[in-house]
């Protein structure tokens, strides 16, 4: 696969809170030894998928692990480490960094392995595609709009981690409730209509209700619910309104949107917030 050598980025800031609010992402090239970073360390989550080029990471112990193109590298707040990169000018990698208070939440989901700062994760043409996609969003995106990038830049984070899990023997039955639970935890500011998601995967409705519930323990309903609220609460940390939440997450009014989230998390908007910022 052909990949341009290229520098490209971009920073940018949900809030005036750099280590909560940072979003950033880019290309970027590393064609010699003094581009190396030893003894490392930040206050945010950050990652990078390593396109071309090969070299070390050394963890805070000072393990060695060899790095080659493919492979997802996280930089875990607070955790130093290094990177050395074989300085033969071939090094490109993508990056994609959110803030503290963002990872603090993906951890209390256990949707980060923290534990593995390495990990094969492969990537394609399309992977491609969707980092591109990601950097011109950033670039062109007003600030009120920084929140949706925020959660697509996590669903990247997290579909390049899990990529080292599936395969090809995987049930299809099994695709398509993965397929279904993907469907409901995107557009969420829109109306779904569980009849339709139903009938693209091949299903009754009844017969898709009844194996998503087995599947993950949910109704559809619920599950779509739950989706939202998730979105909800990291729209909430990043700083916008419990009014504009409500709008940005499709409820029609902030009444309606309070009553759910409060029903769901067990905490109002307003209270979930005052909590979480004693907790930072």
């Amino acid at each position: 696969m052909n990949i341009e050598m290229k520098k490209d980025v971009i920073y940018r800031c949900i809030g005036s809170d750099f280590t909560n609010g940072i979003l950033a992402c880019g290309f970027m090239t590393k064609p010699t030894h003094d581009h190396s970073q030893y003894e490392f360390c930040i206050d945010y989550y950050s990652c990078f998928l390593l396109l071309s080029g090969s070299g070390h990471y050394y963890t805070d112990e000072n393990q060695k692990m060899p790095i080659q193109a493919g492979d997802l590298i996280q930089r875990i707040p607070d955790v130093c480490h290094s990177t050395e990169i074989t300085p033969d000018g071939t090094w490109l990698e993508f990056f994609i960094s959110f803030g503290r208070s963002t990872y603090d939440y993906l951890c209390s989901l256990d949707l980060l392995p923290i534990d593995t700062p390495v990990i094969t994760a492969g990537y394609d043409e399309i992977t491609i595609q969707k980092l591109s996609h990601l950097l011109s969003k950033l670039k062109e995106s007003e600030d009120k709009e920084l929140p949706y990038l925020s959660l697509q830049a996590q669903e990247l984070v997290l579909s390049l981690l899990s990529s080292k899990q599936k395969t090809s023997s995987k049930d299809s039955r099994i695709e398509s409730l993965e397929e279904a639970c993907r469907l409901l935890a995107s557009d969420i500011d829109k109306l779904v209509s569980l009849e339709t998601i139903a009938s693209s995967l091949n299903m009754s409705y009844e017969n898709f209700r009844k194996l998503f519930l087995k599947h993950t323990g949910l109704s559809p309903n619920r599950y779509r619910i739950e989706q939202r609220i998730k979105h909800a609460k990291l729209m909430l940390l990043s700083g916008i309104s419990i009014k504009e939440t409500a709008l940005l997450t499709g409820y029609a009014d902030t009444y309606s949107f309070t009553k759910q989230f409060t029903h769901t998390a067990g905490i109002s908007p307003g209270r979930y917030v005052k909590e979480s910022k004693l907790k930072t």
